[in-house]
């Protein structure tokens, strides 16, 4: 392309590529030196070297720590040595070498250097420089450190580095760095180059890979995560079976972030309580995507259906085309009823035709039920749904995909696919289609022409098909995304997907041939298709990348888990969303090749944030905060976590940097604590006057309280000086009857054994911050469950993630029945026990909680569990090397204090610190001046 520009000659650009704007390329170079024996690894002005990488970040940090790592540099983990030649250097890198100290990171230094740090009270563990010294200890050798693998990163600044001399090849400082390219030590020797990656070290990045880390040169868009609404899973019910975990792993590397699954044969499908528990072993840890299960009706297991088993389930299926359920008995009387006792908060689905399914809409009719269609593949059919729909009645219906583009006329023997007549009118009355899914078709096509069957028949094919038809017109990929996504989500109640965090980039018009990777015949192998899917991105991590699947079996069973809408947030999504001037508001004719990135533009809006210009860009203040009170975690969704967190980490950024932030100033926070309080209260007013703004204190000891005062008196009395109140109060609901009375916004400080909403989100953030996610963790909760208002709230939060949980108490402190329903109806894993062996092997996350001996109504209970649970090195020897241990603190003897030096995982003082801007975020939404403040502070989204 550059010699045709050079000689004129015209060129086609590339396509653009979209990437978001606030991203950052870095190039690093790669250098040989261990292949050039002897050679000193201290560059000069020739900076030859072999090779470079060049990397993608949201900031420079990150892309340098990628590009590191694409060269071979294995980051460290515990222990960097460093070498510091001149004063000047030492005094440039004292504070990141301080940064990596309070990160947790051991420091280690030659005589020079480690006498510096520790003038400058920075722990730093001496070691003796190379010599000729026989009687040197082990234990201060730097030779033997080095040779035995026990320095994970070398920074090594000589003093002389703007020269190079022969006599500098015999130095000591030569000799070290010569020993730690043989032994394969990263080395770093450029003062810049050091700063740079302390700075992104203790960021600590998760530095998965991300929607900007590769880029197709083709023309790409980017779909919401889809819905295989009809993911047929043959032997669901089998005890041992694997068809659902090769069902959803084929769904997520199709595009498909949520399925639901309807079991299939005979002898594999939920029927009763008993096969619904054989159901739930078999996908509860082997599942790639989210999931939901479905309930197959009978003529026979009308009594089966008892409330356990109809609130664990999503849907109620009735398969009229099977005839060993109900084609032998009274088909209308058994599915009347169905009707009569399915609730009506839950989706009927059936697979009716012909006069099935004209008897199932009369039944829908009379009972006033909404009705789902599967499968539906005749003229007749869809003409008697669009009707029904005409005469608004509440049905809806699926075609399967293959339905669409195979005929019967193609593969003689045949009976699932429609004929060419049917298929055409399939096509004529795409408006009355309602959702594309996979369902049982190309499972049955496999098995009756004699070839080989998968599971996951016609997954991987689904999107490839219907880009094919994007491309030739039939179809637009608006219309995708409202059969595979917005329909289904509506249809069958499922949950919202975390906006802008779970997306599926497909590539349209480009040519490939379409091979299998899931196994099992397709009617595809080998045939051109002209759409293909790029990428998977889940929880803003990428799963896929063009065919290549990197997900974990973490999918969550969402059966009870319902659609939250809220109102505001689509609102304020719509007014984040770049549209641009030349997309159409509708989608229908089918639009040419030229209009597809209108199409994708107002698709990818529904997803992608507004870019930010600048460290404070203005924006429009959060609506769900907006001088609002913070009482409850319930306040709360898997959205405004996203928006605050990311909130919370610019305030990190700027506090470090400026130390305050004069963005409230003029404002005043009242505190008000009926309890005692260190880090609440500190950390409350450390934030405010971090911001700019004024504390106002008072203390129930001494205030009117002792008169007699009543809470909302005192709350009418301090609302009139202040503007916000902070309050803490034994009594479990007190918090939201002085919301009753204030004038000002209220902020939650805890409410006796209730909640404490500010805690559970520092403890969020801090779990983010340390391990760069809370997606796909293990955390269990130690300690008194029972009394502890903190993880009660973190329980609800957690909710809203990936995750699974561990509650390990004694049997009268454990975690009460309400928080563990809780957590089990948003279809997270939980698991109780009062063993912590049990769960310490696979635990991620150790939060411990304290023996609250005020909530005990004598002594003598209180010291018969105080100490059941003790956390000390012996603990932490048996546990994860990344594991990290948390405290709401404070602790009495929980936590040994021997655990404190090892800073790398025990993070509770590190969590108060996270505090501050956790706190500094909530503070900042609470009074008018939020609109200017908001205005001054990016939302990331």
């Amino acid at each position: 392309m550059a010699t045709k520009v050079m000689l004129g000659i015209p060129v086609e650009a590339y396509p653009d590529l979209k990437l978001p704007q606030d991203y950052v390329g870095v190039k690093v170079p790669q250098f040989s030196f261990s292949r050039l024996s002897g050679a000193d690894p201290v560059l000069g002005v020739e900076m030859a070297s072999t090779g470079e990488v060049a990397c993608f970040g949201k900031n420079k940090y990150e892309a340098y720590l990628k590009a590191l790592i694409s060269t071979g540099i294995v980051l460290p983990k515990k222990n960097i040595l460093f070498s510091i030649g001149s004063f000047r250097e030492k005094l440039e890198m004292l504070p990141f070498v301080e940064k990596l100290h309070r990160a947790g990171y051991n420091i280690l230094g030659t005589a020079g250097t480690a006498d510096y740090l520790s003038e400058h009270n920075i722990p730093c563990k001496y070691l003796e420089a190379l010599g000729g010294d026989d009687n040197q200890k082990s234990e201060y050798s730097l030779t033997q450190h080095l040779a035995n693998n026990l320095i994970d990163l070398y920074i090594n600044l000589p003093s002389k580095n703007n020269f190079r001399r022969p006599a500098s090849y015999t130095s000591k400082g030569y000799k070290t760095r010569r020993m730690a390219v043989d032994f394969a030590v990263p080395l770093i020797t450029n003062v810049k180059c050091a700063k740079l990656l302390i700075e992104a070290l203790v960021r600590n990045y998760s530095l998965d890979i991300s929607n900007i880390d590769a880029k197709t040169s083709h023309s790409s868009y980017t779909l919401p995560g889809l819905i295989n609404s009809l993911a047929f899973v043959p032997n669901i019910a089998t005890p041992g079976s694997t068809d659902s975990a090769e069902v959803t792993q084929a769904s997520i590397a199709a595009g498909f972030s949520t399925a639901q699954l309807i079991s299939g044969g005979a002898l594999g499908r939920i029927v009763d309580s008993q096969t619904l528990a054989t159901a739930k072993s078999n996908t509860a840890t082997s599942s790639h995507c989210n999931y939901a299960l479905s309930f197959t009706a009978s003529a026979s297991n009308m009594p089966a259906l008892a409330d356990d088993v109809v609130q664990a389930v999503k849907s109620l299926f009735i398969p009229f085309s099977d005839v060993t359920n109900l084609s032998n008995a009274n088909k209308v009387a058994a599915v009347a009823s169905y009707f009569a006792s399915w609730p009506s908060d839950k989706p009927i689905i059936t697979d009716a035709k012909g006069t099935d399914l004209a008897s199932i809409l009369l039944l829908a009719s009379l009972h006033s039920r909404s009705v789902h269609v599967v499968n539906v593949s005749s003229k007749d059919d869809i003409l008697l749904i669009k009707l029904s729909k005409e005469k608004k009645l509440h049905v809806t219906c699926d075609v399967a995909v293959y339905s669409l583009f195979f005929a019967a006329e193609e593969y003689p023997g045949s009976t699932c696919l429609p004929t060419a007549s049917d298929q055409a009118a399939l096509w004529n009355n795409l408006e009355a289609i309602d959702v594309f899914a996979v369902g049982q078709t190309p499972y049955q096509l496999a098995a009756e022409l004699g070839k080989d069957v998968h599971p996951s028949a016609g997954i991987e094919e689904t999107l490839p098909l219907l880009l094919t038809a994007v491309n030739d017109g039939r179809l637009t990929l608006e219309g995708i995304a409202r059969r595979l996504h917005d329909n289904p989500a509506k249809i069958f109640d499922l949950p919202e997907q975390p906006h802008g965090q779970t997306y599926v980039e497909v590539v349209v018009g480009r040519k490939v041939p379409f091979a299998g990777k899931a196994g099992g015949w397709s009617p595809l192998t080998g045939k051109m298709v002209s759409g293909s899917v790029h990428r998977v991105v889940v929880n803003n991590a990428t799963v896929v990348l063009d065919g290549v699947s990197t997900s974990k079996p973490t999918g969550q069973d969402i059966s009870t888990a319902t659609h939250h809408h809220h109102a505001a947030r689509q609102q304020q999504s719509e007014a984040r969303s770049p549209v641009p001037e030349n997309a159409q508001p509708s989608f229908f004719p089918p639009a040419p090749k030229a209009e597809l990135q209108a199409h994708s533009a107002q698709l990818v809006g529904r997803q992608t944030p507004m870019p930010i210009q600048g460290p404070f860009a203005p924006i429009t203040p959060h609506p769900a905060f907006h001088r609002k009170h913070i009482l409850s975690v319930k306040q709360f969704g898997p959205e405004d976590l996203y928006d605050l967190f990311n909130l919370a980490h610019e305030m990190r950024l700027q506090v470090e940097r400026n130390g305050t932030i004069d963005l409230l100033k003029g404002r005043v926070l009242c505190t008000l604590f009926y309890e005692s309080s260190t880090r609440t209260s500190s950390s409350f007013e450390a934030a405010m006057k971090r911001c700019g703004g004024e504390v106002l204190q008072i203390n129930p000891d001494r205030s009117s309280v002792q008169k007699g005062e009543t809470l909302a008196d005192t709350i009418r009395t301090v609302g009139c000086y202040a503007d916000a109140i902070v309050l803490r109060h034994p009594a479990v609901g007190s918090v939201q009857n002085a919301a009753k009375y204030s004038p000002v916004p209220v902020i939650n400080a805890g409410d006796g054994i209730g909640e404490h909403p500010t805690q559970a989100l520092l403890d969020i953030y801090t779990i983010r911050s340390e391990l760069g996610t809370v997606n796909g963790k293990t955390i269990t909760l130690l300690g008194d469950l029972k009394n502890g208002r903190t993880v009660h709230s973190l329980v609800v939060l957690l909710s809203f993630y990936s995750v699974r949980l561990n509650f390990v108490a004694p049997q009268s402190l454990k975690m009460p029945e309400s928080v563990v329903h809780a957590a089990k109806r948003a279809g997270i894993p939980v698991h109780q026990c009062e063993s912590l062996d049990e769960v310490l092997g696979e635990t991620d996350v150790l939060y411990v909680t304290r023996v609250q001996q005020e909530r005990f109504e004598n002594k003598q209970e209180w010291e018969a569990v105080k100490d059941a649970y003790v956390v000390n090195h012996a603990v932490m020897a048996r546990a994860k090397e990344d594991m990290i241990v948390m405290h709401p603190l404070p602790r009495v003897n929980e936590i040994d204090p021997e655990v404190d030096f090892d800073s790398r995982r025990a993070v509770y003082f590190r969590q108060m610190r996270y505090g501050l801007f956790a706190r500094i975020k909530k503070i900042m939404q609470k009074d008018d001046e939020v609109g200017k403040v908001a205005q001054a502070t990016p939302v990331l989204i």
